[in-house]
């Protein structure tokens, strides 16, 4: 069965969508069979993969209608017209969409998964007393469980809020990560995801006790924290700078003292000495996954042919950067030491995961 990783920050502008892509990527360069999921109504994971294709209302209409393309506007649709994972299942014959690696696959997202985040909220809150609603919350994180079931790895792209699909989605994964940037804003949300998890947590146990769901109800309500991946600072001397610093170390001191000891009460956090372990030998603490600094003008070229930074070849950022001499050594040196971060990161996933 696949093992489901969501990639969670209610606070926007974090990289979230860009890490999904990427961790995504690099675990199918590892060898991995993975599902991205794109869970965000906005759908910019979608557009990363399809790229300027997203960008034609024509060409996604048809994309959409294509009965070959198994997409979230039929599946949330099924799920809305009250129809069993199971009875859908069945019938489709829809396949993810592969992506320039072959061993990467994306459920493609669409506007109509914000019909069904105001459909599970109002249902986790009422479904004692209207009987019908009772399947609605746990009927997306088990329609995803069976596609994935031929996947190694599904990671989830969550929109940035606590709407009832996140909760759901995040209570039933397997485990999560939290992108976060250095400042104050996501210093606050940090300390705020702290309340919403222990709050989604008690909201999911009653609803488990209130209608009678054994061990075998889609929503787990046991994701474990594998850690924070701080990224989108400038770095100086292949460091981040002193002031992107400060930022990095209130969150990190805030996600190991204010976070993780509450997650560890519900048995929400991967163990410290795991951790710790994964992390030997390195200059990160926990639970820091990886640092990663901003992508600077790699991100347009990046964008253009819908493939990670680490994953351009010469070729393509020659061609496409437009540059040669001492910028192309730049742009070139750049590349690979994201590659080194993001083949790190993969690593260190794969261990905490195993």
């Amino acid at each position: 069965m696949a093992k489901s990783i969501c990639l969670f920050n209610h606070k926007g502008g974090v990289s979230k969508t860009t890490t999904a892509f990427n961790l995504g990527w690099v675990l199918a360069e590892k060898g991995k069979k993975v599902l991205i999921v794109d869970l965000d109504s906005q759908c910019n994971l979608t557009g990363l993969v399809l790229g300027f294709n997203a960008i034609d209302g024509d060409h996604m209409e048809l994309f959409y209608q294509n009965r070959d393309n198994l997409t979230l506007k039929e599946i949330v649709a099924s799920i809305i017209e009250g129809v069993r994972p199971e009875d859908y299942m069945v019938g489709n014959r829809g396949k993810p969409f592969k992506t320039k690696n072959d061993n990467l696959y994306l459920l493609p997202g669409h506007l109509n998964t914000s019909d069904l985040d105001s459909q599970i909220s109002v249902a986790l809150k009422i479904a004692s007393g209207v009987p019908a609603t009772r399947n609605i919350p746990g009927s997306l994180p088990k329609m995803l469980s069976l596609i994935g079931v031929n996947y190694d790895y599904i990671i989830y792209d969550l929109s940035p809020n606590v709407g009832g699909l996140n909760q759901v989605i995040l209570m039933s994964s397997d485990y999560f990560i939290v992108p976060t940037s250095p400042d104050y804003f996501c210093l606050q949300a940090v300390n705020s995801l702290k309340k919403n998890i222990i709050k989604w947590h008690s909201e999911i146990n009653a609803f488990r006790e209130s209608h009678g769901f054994d061990s075998s109800f889609s929503i787990k309500n046991k994701p474990k924290f594998l850690g924070a991946v701080q990224q989108r600072y400038r770095p100086r001397y292949e460091k981040p700078a002193k002031s992107f610093q400060g930022w990095i170390n209130k969150i990190r001191d805030a996600i190991n003292m204010n976070l993780v000891p509450p997650l560890e009460e519900i048995g929400c956090v991967a163990s410290l000495e795991k951790v710790r372990e994964v992390l030997d030998g390195t200059d990160l603490n926990p639970y820091d996954l990886a640092h990663i600094s901003d992508f600077n003008s790699l991100i347009a070229i990046s964008q253009k042919i819908s493939k990670p930074i680490f994953a351009l070849t010469d070729q393509e950022i020659k061609e496409h950067g437009k540059v040669f001499g001492h910028a192309e050594d730049t742009m070139l040196k750049s590349r690979d030491r994201f590659s080194a971060a993001f083949g790190d990161l993969g690593d260190r996933v794969l261990r905490l995961t195993e």
